[in-house]
């Protein structure tokens, strides 16, 4: 009877994999430069596997794995930034925590706890400048919002906003507002060198909402905070006191849920800056330092350049999403795995997600940017059955859209 099982599921295996083969072959993914592979996690069987072993751009897929490393190295209160107080001087440091002023989190943490002090306030900045774009970023999105930039800082997401109503401006922080001039473009463009701002003439009542990228540095940290706490705030560069005390505000998953559920960029890159405040290192040399780190083997396989897969330059398989997959399966709780990950036709990026059959549930993070879809995740199927899966679509002569749509009919080929 065991022998006949066996055979059983061997022949539903195969049967499986031969209605997913034809349904690869049928789609447009097999004209474009795509790779698939789709695991049971409870056997560990591949189910169906086509270019698995070739180097895709992951895009925002990547996320996945910043998401790995962070929850690992980071716990789950956020280490908003580090402090040392003498006599008359309160030193303190930043430890890439994006949520401090950020307009959608909200810590405020940071700011409570300056004005609360009556000594001299002094920002230490580091010592060695980090990098405000990731390598292989493309020059030109500097003016969306996406493109932030980097810093170890970051205030207001390091993002203006400027929206209006009854024909006014109405800009956040409102320290920007003496740089911000109307002019002639139908956007709001900031000047790629320098905090100038040019803002469109108001045609109508509302012009709805846009958030622009401010250029970063130590002395625009200490501006905006003076501004902001009505106080002044000095700079100098000057390395974290090893008797600085770390100051912990709200939870990491307030951070990880914009991250994989809106794919946040530039929570993604403080991610790291963060993973290297907390190990002590080099923020330009975390990822290098993370591949030594034990349980990293894999990694050395993977070209990965940046935390949110902004990068052309990433380079991944479908295989190794699979491992990636089986880790955050195997270490968070699949309750807050699930609530952390958009779902189809429900949350985040999958919201729009609705063609998939009756009675299955999808759990994933999408990545796209110009000829290029991916998507990886956990498919469950109707009797059950936990699926890990990663499809990448790269060089398509065609809309994301229509590639999305593609990955997406191929994935209902599963049964």
């Amino acid at each position: 009877m065991k022998n006949l099982a066996f055979l059983f599921l061997f022949a539903l295996a195969g049967c499986q994999s031969s209605h997913l083969q034809i349904a690869f072959n049928e789609s447009s993914l097999a004209q474009r430069a795509s790779g698939v592979m789709i695991k049971d996690l409870s056997t560990g069987k591949v189910l169906f596997e086509k270019n698995a072993d070739q180097y895709f751009m992951p895009a925002s897929n990547m996320k996945l794995l910043t998401f790995l490393e962070a929850n690992r190295i980071l716990g789950s209160q956020i280490p908003s930034f580090t402090y040392r107080e003498t006599k008359d001087t309160l030193f303190f440091w930043g430890t890439g925590d994006i949520s401090n002023l950020h307009p959608s989190i909200k810590n405020t943490a940071l700011r409570d706890f300056l004005v609360a002090s009556s000594k001299v306030l002094v920002y230490g900045s580091p010592l060695k400048p980090i990098p405000v774009m990731g390598s292989g970023w493309a020059w030109d999105d500097y003016n969306d919002h996406y493109s932030a930039e980097i810093s170890d800082m970051p205030l207001y997401a390091n993002l203006v906003n400027f929206s209006a109503s009854e024909k006014r401006w109405k800009i956040l922080p409102d320290a920007f507002e003496a740089v911000a001039k109307t002019g002639s473009t139908l956007e709001v463009r900031r000047d790629r060198l320098k905090n100038q701002f040019e803002l469109p003439v108001l045609q109508t009542e509302k012009y709805g909402a846009q958030d622009v990228p401010f250029i970063t540095s130590p002395d625009m940290t200490a501006f905006l905070l003076t501004d902001t706490l009505h106080k002044s705030v000095e700079t100098k560069p000057l390395a974290v006191h090893p008797e600085a005390r770390i100051f912990y505000a709200g939870k990491m998953d307030s951070l990880y849920l914009p991250m994989l559920h809106e794919s946040d960029n530039a929570v993604a890159e403080q991610l790291l800056v963060m993973i290297a405040a907390e190990k002590g290192w080099e923020p330009t040399q975390v990822i290098e330092n993370l591949k030594k780190e034990p349980g990293n083997e894999f990694l050395s396989d993977i070209r990965w350049v940046d935390g949110s897969g902004l990068s052309r330059y990433n380079l991944i398989r479908p295989k190794d999403f699979i491992h990636i997959l089986e880790l955050l399966a195997k270490e968070v709780a699949p309750d807050r795995l699930h609530a952390l990950l958009p779902e189809a036709s429900k949350t985040g990026t999958m919201r729009n997600v609705q063609e998939l059959n009756p009675g299955v549930r999808m759990w994933a993070k999408s990545g796209s940017f110009g000829n290029t879809y991916d998507l990886s995740g956990y498919y469950l199927t109707k009797d059950g059955k936990t699926l890990a899966f990663s499809v990448l679509s790269n060089l398509g002569n065609a809309s994301v859209r229509d590639i999305k749509k593609s990955v997406v009919e191929f994935l209902k080929a599963i049964h």
